[in-house]
């Protein structure tokens, strides 16, 4: 069996599970939900009169649901009192699970809403477990929540832990939106859509730590799947069958894989930032000739995806057949197969998205009002840099070239452009060494000459710059001098460092406090400008979102 078959297979079976066409002699459901006989017909009838159904994990289901302060405990107590189209049960803060009464697979109506909190993707909000359900096309399936046609779900975590456990599942839905929810740690995928499935709505969501895929669009699905972040889930996104989806402005990054194609399917695939997966950013898998139809982009309507980092190719196309992808940003050495690459003539802005969950971390001696406190704490909480055991940052305490080796190595990941060197003056035990290293395979840092690093020495502002710059291939779109003329003190910067700076200056890495004219590029850096560069740096890459900063250069 040649190599290229035994990869379909493999990524088949991982992406989509053990698919079944043979439709059992089983219900659909597996798990019916019995009546409530210990409610009186008059209570449920007021229940239905209502449009709002308010249900809490500290409820009591023998409470009528009609408002916040006398709310059921399930969302299983909810639907069995028949919400009609249009009403909405309220989800209030804590975990809904087997110990609270939900039987699972919870069935949610046509037409009604299931509202969580919307604002923070329902972070607080969470619904625990899976049931039973035999699929009309994928057989017997453990999921979380059945969505039936014109639902909407807003503002939920997911989590379905179980053996093949599945959160979402739409069979043969249609008009049902999935908006600004969390669909985390489920061991197989977050949303699954198959049947005749169509318009589908899936924006502004996020998923993460999916075992297998944090999305499937399989069947003859169609709808749009937009504006979510797909991160560390597997597959970030499995398209198959005969699927129509159109994937446009995501966040695709930190995956295994960040979308795989198969089948008959003919996704369309616009302003995505697929970055930084372990695998291909995008692979296209063999069918019959001509198909699976993948359109990245024309003249007419460029494609404008930015294919950015992917560890073994931006784009693996191993479908036999030529892929135009006009519009898109790649690189030309990470693309596998037939591809008619045309870069876009303008460089392209990665989508904003929404932001995972973090642990926020703060110190003792860097206060909110701080100018450098947004980027302390959000490079912090994600472990690229650290504090003291005393639980201080000490912001304005130079940085050595060891330390800063550190940093670029624990922030930016990419492939080396060279191979190592033995710094005389940086011994195989010293604790930066492997950081070092990698700062220089990747192309980050340099010697200061062929056999020395100087490990101890303090980094400047001006090669923190010089660093980043190269270490991310930024070279200036405009002239040098119009560029660093925004800073009055140009004259200072290094003859060898002005095409880097002003490279620098028009990706937005440059950040100067308390002038932002004033560069100062010779003076050593600080823990905290260090931290506003690297954290710019991430942005500009598409690795992080915007924080906003008076202090940011070339806004």
């Amino acid at each position: 069996m040649s190599f290229l078959r035994t990869s379909v297979r493999l990524t088949i079976l991982l992406t989509f599970g053990l698919c079944q066409s043979i439709v059992p002699n089983e219900s659909a459901i597996a798990n019916s939900l019995p009546s409530d006989t210990s409610i009186s017909p008059a209570t449920i009838q007021l229940a239905q009169a209502s449009n709002i159904i308010f249900v809490s994990p500290n409820g009591l289901d023998t409470n009528i649901g009609i408002s916040a302060d006398q709310p059921l405990r399930s969302l299983t107590a909810a639907i069995s009192r028949n919400p009609q189209s249009g009403s909405i049960i309220q989800l209030a803060n804590g975990t809904y699970s087997s110990e609270t009464g939900e039987q699972f697979p919870i069935k949610l109506p046509s037409g009604v809403t299931l509202r969580g909190n919307p604002v923070n993707q329902g972070q607080e909000v969470i619904i625990l477990g899976g049931g039973v359900f035999v699929s009309p096309t994928f057989a017997r399936q453990n999921i979380t929540m059945l969505a039936e046609n014109s639902a909407r779900i807003e503002g939920v975590t997911f989590t379905n832990q179980n053996p093949r456990g599945y959160a979402l599942w739409l069979e043969s839905a249609q008009n049902v939106n999935i908006l600004s929810n969390t669909f985390a740690r489920s061991t197989h995928d977050g949303v699954f859509l198959t049947g005749e499935t169509t318009d589908v709505n899936v924006t502004g969501n996020i998923f993460t730590q999916n075992g297998a895929n944090g999305l499937s669009a399989l069947g003859t699905s169609t709808g749009k799947i937009e504006l979510n972040t797909f991160d560390n889930t597997g597959f970030g996104i499995a398209i198959g069958q005969n699927s129509k989806v159109a994937i446009a402005s995501n966040r695709i990054t930190n995956n295994r894989g960040g979308i795989v194609i198969s089948n008959l399917s003919m996704p369309s695939l616009r302003n995505n930032l697929i970055a930084n997966n372990q695998e291909n950013g995008l692979v296209i898998l063999k069918d019959r000739q001509g198909q699976p139809t993948v359109d990245l982009g024309s003249s007419a309507s460029p494609g404008q995806n930015i294919f950015q980092d992917n560890k073994q190719a931006d784009i693996n196309n191993a479908s036999g057949i030529t892929i135009m992808a006009i519009g898109n940003q790649a690189d030309s050495k990470l693309i596998k197969g037939s591809v008619d690459l045309t870069l876009p003539t303008s460089p392209l802005t990665p989508p904003s998205t929404p932001a995972l969950p973090i642990t926020q971390v703060s110190f003792a001696d860097v206060p909110k009002t701080y100018w450098a406190e947004a980027f302390i704490r959000e490079l912090a909480s994600r472990d690229i840099i650290k504090g003291f055991p005393d639980g201080s940052f000490r912001p304005n305490d130079p940085v050595t070239r060891a330390q800063f080796a550190a940093i670029i190595s624990q922030a930016m990941s990419k492939p080396s452009i060279r191979s190592g060197i033995k710094f005389t003056d940086v011994k195989p035990n010293f604790w930066a060494n492997t950081a070092i290293q990698k700062a220089f395979t990747t192309g980050f840092m340099s010697g200061y000459s062929a056999t020395t690093f100087r490990p101890s020495e303090n980094i400047s502002r001006v090669q923190i710059l010089v660093s980043l710059s190269n270490g991310l291939g930024y070279k200036p779109a405009k002239p040098t001098d119009v560029t660093l003329k925004t800073f009055s003190d140009n004259s200072d910067i290094p003859q060898y460092a002005l095409s880097s700076v002003a490279a620098a200056s028009e990706n937005r890495i440059v950040v100067n406090y308390p002038s932002l004219n004033l560069l100062k590029p010779n003076q050593t850096a600080t823990r905290a400008e260090v931290a506003a560069f690297i954290y710019q740096a991430l942005v500009s890459s598409g690795k992080l979102q915007a924080i906003p900063s008076p202090y940011i250069a070339n806004q």
